[in-house]
C-alpha cells in the first residue's frame, strides 16, 4: 500500500507549467509521490497580474478547480467563464481550455486532474454558498458540502467536497478508504491517524491518503476546520 504524508505549500518547490505565463504551480500530489497512478495532479496553481494559462488539451484527463483567491475568466470550448474565491469549475477531458486572472489580484485555486475511469461531461461554475451543507450522520459536527460528485454534473474520475469540522469534531474512518484521497487544510489545525500514523495538520497542508488505509481526521483547535477534499476515482458509493 502507498503511505501517508502531509506537505505544506510553502515547502513545496514552485514549477513553471507548460503553456502558462506568469504562472508557478505547488505540487501536493503526482503519481511518483503517491506511489499510485491515480492522480496525474493534485496542486495549488497560481497565475499572477498579466499571466495566463494559455490554450491547452488535457485529452482524457478532468480538471477540478477550487479558487481559493482572486477572480478570473476561462473560454472552454469557446464558452466564457467567470469565477471567484468559493467557486469550482469543472472542465471536461478532451475540451480546449485556457485561464486568465481579473485585475491585479494574484488568482490562485487547487487544481485535481486525472484521466482515471474518465467519461465524457460538460463544464460547469458551482459556488460553495449555492450548495446545501450536509449535515454528517455518521460524525457530529461535521457538514458536507458536495462540490462535485458523479451526480451533480461531474465525472468518475474526482469526487470533491469541502467539509467543516467544528471544534473537537472528528471524520472517524471505521472501515478503509474507498478511494485515494487529497485533502487540503483551507484554515484552522488539527490532526490526521492514518494507519495508526498521527500526521499534524495547519493552513495549506495538504495530506495524502491511500486506497484502502484506515484513518480519522480530528479538530483539536478552537476554529472550525475546514478542508478541501477530493477523492480519485469518484467512490462508488457516490456513483
Amino acid at each position: 500500500m502507498a503511505k501517508a504524508y502531509v506537505k505544506n505549500y510553502y515547502d513545496l518547490i514552485p514549477a513553471a507549467p507548460l503553456r502558462h505565463i506568469v504562472a508557478h504551480a505547488f505540487a501536493f500530489a503526482v503519481p511518483a509521490t503517491t506511489g499510485t497512478d491515480t492522480y496525474n495532479f493534485f496542486s495549488i496553481c497560481e497565475i499572477r497580474f498579466g499571466g495566463a494559462a494559455l490554450l491547452d488539451n488535457h485529452k482524457d484527463a478532468d480538471h477540478c478547480y477550487f479558487i481559493l483567491s482572486g477572480k478570473g475568466y476561462s473560454f472552454i470550448k469557446g464558452k466564457r467563464y467567470e469565477y471567484r474565491a468559493g467557486d469550482v469549475m469543472w472542465i471536461p477531458g478532451n475540451s480546449d481550455h485556457e485561464m486568465y486572472p481579473i485585475g491585479v489580484q494574484t488568482l490562485k485555486f487547487l487544481v485535481t486532474l486525472t484521466g482515471k475511469d474518465f467519461n465524457q461531461t460538460e463544464p460547469y461554475i458551482r459556488n460553495i454558498l449555492d450548495v446545501e451543507g450536509v449535515d454528517d450522520p455518521a460524525n457530529k459536527g461535521v457538514t458536507l458540502f458536495p462540490m462535485t460528485t458523479p451526480k451533480n454534473g461531474g465525472s468518475n474520475t474526482i469526487d470533491f467536497h469541502v467539509v467543516e469540522l467544528q471544534s473537537g469534531a472528528q471524520i472517524a474512518q471505521t472501515s478503509y478508504a474507498e478511494s485515494d484521497q487529497n485533502t487540503y487544510v483551507c484554515s484552522g489545525k488539527g490532526y490526521a491517524i492514518v494507519e495508526g500514523e498521527k500526521l499534524a495538520l495547519h493552513p495549506e497542508d495538504g495530506i495524502f491518503i491511500p486506497k484502502g488505509a484506515k484513518y480519522c481526521i480530528v479538530n483539536d483547535g478552537k476554529q472550525t476546520l475546514k478542508l478541501a477534499q477530493t477523492f480519485g476515482p469518484a467512490r462508488l458509493s457516490l456513483r
